[in-house]
């Protein structure tokens, strides 16, 4: 009896577990790093995008991202602020370090492979390596 008791259980932890994440963005997703300036990183996870900067000179940032074909689409960024909240940016200038010119910035992804992404607009084409 205890037995069937434990395996009714354990079908049902089987059946109810975790829902897992998926994200759709390919080989978007992941760890890259800017060319240019080898400390900024660009990080891509479901539809958040995070800024580094490795050497702590310039702000972290997250921002939303949606990706439409070959258009890559970047809005919402926030300073992060581990200690406090993390704080709505009006303007661009903490973004002009990471290649990015506006709050809303949109993207041409000119080349997309699991190690190298290249990114076109208007005033930039920047240059990523995956780690």
């Amino acid at each position: 009896m205890k037995r069937i008791l434990y395996m009714i259980i354990g079908v049902t932890l089987l059946l109810t577990g975790c829902d897992k994440e998926y994200s759709d963005n390919g080989h978007l997703d992941g760890f890259w790093q800017l060319t240019s300036s080898p400390g900024i990183t660009w990080s891509f996870q479901g539809h958040i995008l995070e800024l580094r900067d490795v050497n702590k000179v310039h702000q972290d940032i997250v921002m939303s991202f949606t990706r439409e074909g070959n258009k890559l689409k970047l809005s919402a960024p926030y300073r992060v602020d581990r200690d406090l909240d993390d704080v709505a940016l009006e303007d661009a200038d903490l973004l002009v370090p990471y290649g990015i010119g506006s709050t809303s910035a949109e993207f041409n992804i000119v080349k997309l492979t699991s190690s190298h992404m290249v990114l076109d607009d208007a005033n930039n084409t920047l240059e990523f390596r995956k780690y």
